[in-house]
């Protein structure tokens, strides 16, 4: 015959070891949380950095195709050197475009921004190119590289540079926790480069430059 004290006994016994059992749950969970936390936060925080950085070089490759494609009419009456400027100007207003979801995130404070500049042969004074050194025209720089001149040959063409960067850590996609300043990215960037074709260029009877 079991007494009832024996029972009131068994009874607290059990409750007292659920009490602990459910002690033991949550001082594991508050030992593993912090580790699972931090493991998915690299996780999310490193994927979103990727695809920011694939985001950009897709950008900046359209937008160097784009400057590729770029025709200016011959109404426009502009000359070589516009032609440069306008294929760069387009090339990189295409590539802010296809980046622009970037700086949508963030309400527009940080946007992505574009670099662009054409490299070729120089023009020497009477006209013919000088395929020993090279000149540089850069987006927005009014005047600047003028002598730059393209041909034919492969030592004569002209190559557009474009460049797309966004300061990543300045509107980061995943709020930045303490500390990780040290592992995540101030500017990611990607850059493009392709060969101009002359013929495009309505280049003069002397075969480029301005």
């Amino acid at each position: 015959m079991v007494k009832r004290a024996d029972i009131r006994t068994g009874a607290r016994d059990g409750r007292h070891g659920a009490a602990s059992q459910r002690g033991a749950y949550a001082t594991e969970f508050a030992l593993i949380f912090p580790i699972f936390f931090l493991v998915f936060y690299g996780v999310l925080s490193f994927g979103l950095i990727f695809t920011t950085q694939q985001s950009l070089t897709l950008a900046v490759e359209e937008g160097a195709r784009a400057s590729l494609r770029y025709y200016m009419p011959a109404a426009a009456g502009t000359g070589f050197m516009a032609q440069m400027q306008g294929r760069l100007e387009h090339g990189c207003e295409v590539a802010k475009l296809r980046a622009a979801w970037l700086g949508e995130i963030g309400g527009g404070a940080v946007t992505p921004t574009c670099t662009a500049s054409i490299k070729g042969p120089c023009l020497k004074p009477d006209g013919t190119l000088d395929t020993a050194a090279s000149c540089t025209t850069t987006l927005g720089a009014a005047g600047a590289g003028a002598s730059v001149a393209c041909g034919y040959r492969q030592d004569e063409m002209c190559f557009a540079t474009l460049s797309v960067s966004y300061a990543y850590s300045a509107n980061p996609l995943v709020p930045a926790l303490p500390g990780t300043f040290l592992v995540i990215p101030n500017v990611l960037s990607a850059t493009a480069r392709v060969a101009l074709d002359p013929g495009a260029l309505q280049l003069g009877a002397s075969g480029g430059g301005a």
